[in-house]
This record gives C-alpha cells, structure tokens and sequence, in this order.
C-alpha cells in the first residue's frame, strides 16, 4: 500500500510541474512539458519493479490527485483576482 501511494504522489507531482510549473514559471512550451511528463512517467514505471497492476492504480490514483491540485490551485487564484 505505501508503494501505491510513493508512486501516485510522484505522478501527482510530475502532473504539477507539467501542467502548472514548467509553462508558467519557466515558459516551457505547454505541448514539450506534457510530452516531458509522459516520457518520465513511462520511464518511471518501466525501470520500477511493481507488478502491472500497482503501476495502472497509481497513474489513475496520481492523475487523479494531480487534478484535485490543479482544480484547488485554479479556485485559489481565481478568488485572489
């Protein structure tokens, strides 16, 4: 259980950086940041040794997570204007 949760906070993270961080604050091309999260998370699961299953929950647990942070971030900012 904690490895499903290791893996879906880091999937969460990269789902961050990708969608939010990278184009916002660096100004990386929205399009280079999604293809840069997909290429590291297709890495991260191929080099990790857990079973299939654990490697699809925690992409669905991690997206998922990752999208409640960018819906509270995206209300956050909304009410600072």
């Amino acid at each position: 259980m904690l490895i499903l949760i290791k893996c879906s906070l880091i999937i969460a993270v990269g789902l961050y950086l990708s969608v939010i961080f990278l184009p916002e604050v660096l100004h990386v091309n929205e399009t280079v940041a999604k293809y840069l999260f997909i290429i590291l998370a297709g890495l991260w699961f191929l080099k990790s040794n857990n079973k299939w299953w654990v490697n699809i929950t925690s992409l669905i647990l991690g997206t998922i997570i990752g999208l409640i942070i960018f819906i509270t971030l995206l209300e956050f900012t909304e009410s600072m204007l």
